[in-house]
């Protein structure tokens, strides 16, 4: 606005300017052109904005050489000045920097208006000095910033590589590393400061170092009577501190015999690959380094024009002995039972049979291996049958492997099976692993199901000892129906469990793109603020559009209300993907707790670079 009326002012006095006033101008001109004092530039053209326009420009380029030119001014190779911010600097309407003057108006002859700007030699070195300045202090904020970037994904690498997420710490600490690269960043270890590169560099090795993998199960299975592929079921653990611990989460890819495959990422210590041949080794790779579909543009840019070193230790050579090729019984994996699942049943007084549960769920497995679904039927309330239908065709759904036994949990009315493991693949090799619980009423009818929550997450909630035994089961169950709802589209009971004035808080990444003319978006997350049925409109339309949405909660922290009984404050690190948006961020959740069903009050979502403290938490809500 300021600018707009300081160009409607000068043109104001333009039009009533007489030939006397642009001869005394031109006086002023000739004079500033003889003293030596000044930069200058003049520009004719029929229209006077043009005129004043061009000749600002042809003032900024003298200006932008005379930086590039002038041995005092010019800033060596480590902070050079930005001449477009010089050029953009004096192209803008500063009457304070530089001045004008109308030097030529139209007349029968000739048409044109012509325009002299000016300013100081000594303005010039002021405004040089100036940008220069800025420059250094943008350069020490983004040194800063990179210093402050190093560090905290170092410390979210420590974090996950205590809850054995080893696939987000090996992302973190490489991020951290290519940060570091040509910088002078050092990190605290050992009460000692240590270049960072150096420190990382060796951890991320370590890490590396420490994975185990051994094939436990090696399949033949039939595709058609022309091709048959070879199943393998690999059991993933960390060393940590001499201990071996199921890793949560990792990446991989693998060599099928033919070319280079992406694998499920592993979940709770369980991977697979599909070889094309009868292979006795297979070629594994540990996924470090993430594409720019999961890496923030700024530090994409960064690993793209660093040369970062190759971590050779990533590649392992995954030998698979005779004896499990030979062993049509293979050992069963999975479904072991967690510490704090282990807690849990300690504190329980309840004493069922599981015999018939039992029973029923080795029919479901047979009818799922069968596909025969609907002779299962009548094991499921309405309901229940539902959510199985939609989990079978949630991807190409099979059962990856099994326990020696199921495991039973009695919980109030109901008794959780929590023992089958199953894989869930798309298109374009998109595949996940999930473990999924059976939900028995008192009639040993099958009323619900639900992806079972990580070990980390689980183990979150259930090892809360001061907490009621049912408060723990309660929310536990309650996170494995949220993300399962969004993976099997139930709207349905998202509409029951979301209160009708709920505060719900979406936040989505806008993608960095380049539009026409050269105009960038950069990647940033909009906030927008929802009512509930705006909320729900906008999932039933990513159900209908999307071919899958996948939920993964990890670094779990929970808050009781000290002021309202069973309010909890939920709050967790969210992995989103679906099949054309992805992200990871912190969602929390207000939920009430005193009903049939939790109520949510509050759903909010935040971005994932926000140290724990400064999210939601119950002190926002009251």
């Amino acid at each position: 606005m300021r600018r707009f009326l300081s160009l409607f002012f000068m043109l104001a006095c333009y039009c009533v300017i007489n030939a006397q006033d642009v001869e005394q101008n031109r006086s002023i001109m000739a004079k500033i052109k003889e003293s030596g004092n000044y930069r200058f530039a003049e520009f004719s053209s029929d229209s006077l904005e043009k005129a004043r326009n061009e000749a600002v420009l042809e003032l900024g380029s003298q200006i932008v050489t005379y930086a590039k030119s002038t041995s005092t001014i010019t800033v060596d190779a480590e902070g050079n000045l930005n001449y477009e911010q010089i050029s953009n600097t004096f192209s803008d309407v500063k009457l304070s920097d530089y001045q004008t003057l109308l030097v030529g108006l139209p007349e029968k002859k000739n048409k044109l208006y012509t325009v002299f700007v000016y300013i100081s030699n000594e303005r010039v070195d002021a405004i040089l000095r100036e940008i220069k300045e800025q420059e250094e202090e943008a350069k020490r904020e983004k040194e800063k910033k990179l210093e402050d970037d190093v560090q905290f994904y170092y410390m979210e690498g420590n974090k996950a590589l205590k809850d054995v997420r080893i696939g987000d710490a090996l992302k973190y600490y490489y991020w951290s590393y290519a940060l570091s690269l040509g910088t002078k960043t050092t990190l605290l270890n050992h009460e000692k400061e240590e270049p960072a590169g150096r420190l990382i560099e060796t951890r991320i090795e370590s890490v590396l170092n420490n994975i185990r993998i051994t094939p436990v199960s090696y399949e033949k299975v039939e595709i058609n009577e022309f091709q048959q592929k070879y199943s393998v079921i690999l059991n993933i653990e960390y060393l940590q501190e001499g201990v071996p611990r199921k890793v949560t989460n990792l990446d991989f890819e693998y060599n099928d015999g033919n070319t280079k495959q992406r694998g499920p990422r592993v979940r709770d210590g369980l991977g697979t690959m599909d070889l094309q041949y009868d292979m006795n080794e297979v070629r594994f790779q540990c996924v470090y380094k993430y594409d720019s579909n999961e890496t923030p543009p700024d530090i994409y840019a960064i690993i793209k024009s660093k040369n970062s070193k190759k971590f050779e230790s990533a590649t392992k050579i995954i030998q698979i002995p005779k004896s499990i090729k030979d062993n049509p019984n293979p050992k069963p994996i999975g479904g072991e039972i967690t510490e704090g699942e282990k807690d849990i049943e300690s504190s329980s007084t309840a004493v069922r049979d599981h015999s018939e549960m039992d029973r029923r769920m080795q029919q479901i497995v047979k009818a799922i291996n069968s596909k025969n679904y609907e002779s299962v039927k009548d094991l499921f309330t309405d309901e229940g049958f539902d959510s199985f239908k939609k989990l079978i065709k949630y991807g190409s759904a099979t059962i990856v492997s099994m326990p020696k036994e199921f495991r039973f949990l009695d919980f109030g009315n109901l008794t959780l099976c929590r023992s089958i493991t199953m894989q869930f693949r798309f298109r374009n090799n998109k595949q996940f692993i999930e473990d999924v619980t059976f939900r028995f009423n008192e009639q040993n009818i099958i009323e619900s199901l639900a992806f079972t929550l990580s070990n980390v997450a689980e183990n979150d909630i259930l090892n809360k000892g001061k907490w009621q035994r049912d408060s723990r089961l309660t929310l536990m169950t309650f996170l494995e129906d949220y993300q399962t709802a969004y993976a099997l589209g139930r709207i349905d009971y998202l509409e029951r469990i979301f209160s009708e004035n709920a505060l719900i808080i979406v936040g989505n990444k806008v993608e960095r793109r380049v539009l026409k003319d050269g105009i960038v978006i950069k990647e940033s997350v909009k906030y927008d603020t929802m009512s509930k049925a705006q909320y729900m409109d906008r999932l039933r339309g990513h159900f209908k559009t999307k071919e899958y949405i996948n939920l993964n909660f990890t670094d779990t922290d929970f808050e009781r209300a000290t002021n309202k009984k069973e309010f909890y404050g939920i709050r967790v690190r969210q992995e989103y993907f679906s099949s054309n948006y992805g992200d990871v961020g912190y969602l929390f959740l207000l939920v009430d707790l005193r009903y049939d069903e939790p109520i949510i009050h509050v759903r909010a979502w935040q971005n994932d670079k926000l140290p724990l403290d400064e999210l939601f938490d119950l002190s926002d809500c009251y």
